[in-house]
């Protein structure tokens, strides 16, 4: 197989809804800049993969069992700094997404949002 390009961006992806999962994996796959390397349906396994695979870009739903998605965020970007957040969550209250923020989260797509917005916001935050 060709070697991987240097321009993709590595893409991590944590949702416990094996549809909504399956669905982002599709979508992110089907960008060819962007490369899914890895996933996990629950928070203990989505902060111990991340950590292993260190992607450029870590998709994580905000509501995970065993850990939830700001726990995750936490110690993911504790470890490494310089890898990107971006959280998928259904929450649309203003001080709340500020904390996500100030905790180091590189951005948030609400669930309600059309596909191409993931997209969009997988690449933004990935950009820096």
């Amino acid at each position: 197989m060709d070697q991987q390009s240097p321009s993709r961006l590595r893409v991590f992806i944590a949702d416990d809804h094996p549809v909504v999962l399956s669905g982002m994996k599709a979508l992110v796959a089907g960008d060819p800049g962007l490369e899914v390397v890895g996933e996990a349906s629950d928070g203990p396994n989505a902060l111990r993969r991340a950590t292993e695979l260190k992607p450029d870009v870590a998709v994580l739903d905000l509501s995970m069992p065993g850990l939830n998605g700001i726990e995750v965020a936490r110690k993911f970007l504790a470890v490494c700094p310089d890898c990107r957040v971006l959280v998928l969550t259904v929450h649309e209250d203003g001080a709340y997404l500020r904390q996500l923020l100030d905790l180091g989260v590189a951005g948030y797509v609400l669930k309600g949002s059309a596909t191409d917005e993931l997209i969009r916001g997988i690449n933004a935050v990935g950009s820096g």
